[in-house]
């Protein structure tokens, strides 16, 4: 969380936990039961909510913006955080990330290409790094990595209608290295490495992706990677089209 590109996340954990777990549910009242559960996942002391008190006036603190105003304000049955005034890497993601979906439904390739790329750059690294991490910002985390993902696969997928499959190649071996299941990933190395004029290593890779999905899964791959494969083989760029592939402009 940013304000005026000042990083406001605090050092000590407590807090860092206790804005996590107030930035997932932005705009909501959070109970102040469900705050100290998650504060103390291995049973709260006696004084918890006295503590908690205390952690939210500092937290204040931290955050407070012009004025003294406060994005924390006390609501029963617990606490609101307000960010309407500040800046969250998650806001901003999910902003460009429409916008990205939006102009590559019309069509807008290379508008499309810039929005995702810049939503992507958001991410430096991974979210709420160093903060302890109950139930609840575990599952958040696996919905904003899902959308990364898909924010990725739409970026590649805007590369290539761009004619770029040169520049996605190397990118697409090492995203397959850590999401050896993730299909189309797969899908977008074969064209790529098609359109580079490397049939081969096209075929190869769904050999590989045919065997590690087999291997792990014990399924055959999806209709749409077998319909890519089949394209290739073929030379059929209108099989390719039916696979989701949009044909390159030149």
């Amino acid at each position: 969380m940013t304000r005026g590109g000042v990083d406001l996340t605090p050092e000590q954990p407590k807090l860092a936990k206790l804005l996590a777990l107030l930035l997932i549910r932005a705009g909501e009242t959070v109970p102040g039961e469900k705050l100290v559960a998650e504060l103390w996942e291995q049973g709260p002391p006696r004084c918890a909510f006295a503590s908690l008190r205390v952690y939210v006036s500092q937290l204040r603190k931290v955050l407070n913006g012009p004025r003294g105003a406060s994005p924390i304000a006390t609501t029963s049955p617990g606490y609101i955080l307000d960010v309407s005034s500040a800046t969250t890497d998650v806001k901003d993601f999910e902003s460009l990330y429409i916008r990205g979906r939006e102009r590559y439904g019309a069509a807008d390739f290379l508008q499309a290409s810039e929005l995702l790329r810049r939503a992507l750059s958001l991410w430096r690294g991974p979210v709420l790094e160093g903060i302890q991490r109950p139930l609840n910002i575990e599952s958040f985390l696996a919905v904003q990595e899902e959308k990364r993902l898909n924010c990725t696969e739409l970026s590649i997928d805007s590369a290539l209608a761009l004619g770029r499959h040169h520049e996605v190649i190397e990118d697409l071996k090492g995203l397959l290295v850590q999401h050896p299941l993730r299909e189309p990933f797969y899908r977008q190395l074969m064209v790529a490495l098609y359109r580079a004029g490397r049939q081969g290593d096209a075929l190869g890779t769904y050999r590989n992706a045919r065997r590690v999905i087999r291997e792990e899964l014990g399924v055959e791959p999806g209709p749409t990677l077998r319909l890519a494969q089949e394209a290739i083989l073929r030379a059929d760029p209108v099989r390719l089209e039916a696979a989701g592939v949009v044909p390159a402009i030149h």
